[in-house]
């Protein structure tokens, strides 16, 4: 069975769009401070989704094991800090630099900067955030 240009282009497209599938959601969650069978915390992204906290859930639960979980506090948390540099120089025309002798006739000098260039600079500082559930594994000597 000979196949045709047209089947054959069908054929690459259709193998093309299985390809750019999206990869499912892969939530998350981890683990901050744990201490098993009796309490935790739990980090999730700032923006979250639905699957996150259920992740987050199973986690509480798998520490706590039969015992009932208690949530203490949710929140947003600062986790540190990023910083971002930037410097930008303007350079002017017409410098060569010092003349320090000649090899074959050519002059030679030397590479210093341009006393008359300048240079600005910006920097920005950006808060880490992360939302965090803190929670206690209820027992039965430890009620609340």
């Amino acid at each position: 069975m000979k196949l045709s240009f047209k089947n054959w282009a069908l054929i690459a497209m259709a193998a093309a769009l299985t390809a750019c599938q999206a990869m499912p959601y892969q939530p998350y969650a981890r683990d901050v401070k744990k201490k098993p069978g009796h309490s935790g915390v739990i980090a999730l992204k700032p923006t979250h989704q639905t699957e996150d906290q259920d992740k987050a859930k199973n986690m509480m639960a798998t520490n706590c094991g039969t015992a009932p979980v208690k949530v203490v506090e949710e929140g947003e948390v600062a986790i540190g800090q990023e910083v971002k540099s930037n410097a930008d120089t303007v350079k002017k025309a017409g410098y060569e630099g010092n003349q320090v002798g000649t090899l074959f006739g050519l002059p030679i000098t030397s590479g210093g900067a341009n006393p008359t260039d300048s240079t600005s600079g910006t920097s920005t500082t950006t808060t880490l955030k992360e939302w965090q559930i803190s929670y206690e594994c209820v027992n039965k000597t430890t009620k609340r």
